[in-house]
């Protein structure tokens, strides 16, 4: 039976909460024929991440002659038929485990173009099938502790980077002070890296007693996701305020720029701190 074919025309894409689909003809054949039967109770939404190996797992009871196949809705593309695949994309594949009799699909290096709904189905009579949703996510970082920040000397510096969208912990998580990577057994830190809460997972590093020496540029490397960097400023007790306060210690300039238009200028602001901190720093707003 062309397993194509013998999906009926109703069923092309169910909701998800519709289970397992079957002929109107099922209530016909005689009770003595033993049906094959799609596990009902299986995760049907499946969420992986680019470039990780995804399965769709279809446990298939009471197979007997017939064939397992599976289908790709979007396009109806024909993947597999019992172990044989019939795709030129060699990312996919059917893995049969017996012990379980799951007839997984396997797609290797998922990218986001491969979401959507896959048929596992029965070439029996009547036919069966189960549908799955594949989700693929892209994982990002971000250092929660923002773009800039402040630590007073002898103080910790403790920054914590969240991997989000990221179903699996990533494989390793390096961190990099000045494109210089940081040593895990260093004796004045430590990096650690746990799976949190949902699609994410936490790196967080620390370094205790502050130095200036420490300021600089920080870099959160996931396996799994973009790099991600913070600024990082070291400064005594006495001048903490005034980085943190810039606007109410730093001397301000304004350079008022007006156009044509009477309703719109820029203000262009200077920032000029004391001579110790050796920084300037310019913004701009647009009225």
């Amino acid at each position: 039976v062309d397993p194509v074919q013998a999906l009926p025309p109703q069923s092309v894409q169910p909701p998800l909460d519709s289970g397992v689909t079957e002929d109107p003809l099922a209530a016909l054949l005689p009770h003595y024929i033993k049906k094959s039967n799609i596990d009902p109770y299986l995760t049907r939404n499946v969420t992986t991440q680019v470039g990780q190996t995804a399965y769709l797992h279809c446990i298939v009871n009471l197979v007997g002659e017939r064939t397992v196949s599976w289908i790709r809705l979007k396009d109806f593309h024909l993947l597999t038929v019992g172990k044989y695949t019939y795709t030129s994309d060699t990312r996919f594949s059917s893995v049969y485990m017996p012990i379980t009799n799951d007839w997984a699909l396997q797609i290797k290096y998922p990218q986001v173009a491969d979401e959507g709904l896959y048929e596992c189905q029965i070439s029996s009579f009547p036919s069966k099938s189960i549908y799955f949703r594949l989700w693929v996510v892209v994982p990002e970082a971000k250092i929660v502790e923002g773009p800039d920040m402040y630590v007073e000397v002898g103080s910790s510096i403790n920054l914590t980077c969240v991997i989000m969208d990221s179903p699996e912990a990533p494989a390793y998580v390096f961190w990099y002070h000045d494109n210089r990577m940081i040593n895990y057994d260093s004796s004045r830190g430590s990096i650690t890296v746990q799976k949190g809460g949902g699609n994410t997972a936490v790196s967080r590093l620390r370094i205790k007693d502050a130095q200036p020496s420490d300021s600089g540029n920080y870099t959160c490397s996931p396996s799994n996701a973009d790099t991600v960097s913070t600024l990082v400023y070291v400064v005594k007790g006495e001048k903490q305020a005034v980085v943190q306060n810039i606007e109410g210690t730093a001397t301000q300039k304004e350079n008022v720029e007006r156009t044509n238009d009477p309703d719109f200028f820029t203000v262009n602001l200077k920032l000029i701190f004391p001579s110790s901190m050796k920084q300037t720093r310019y913004l701009a707003c647009d009225y």
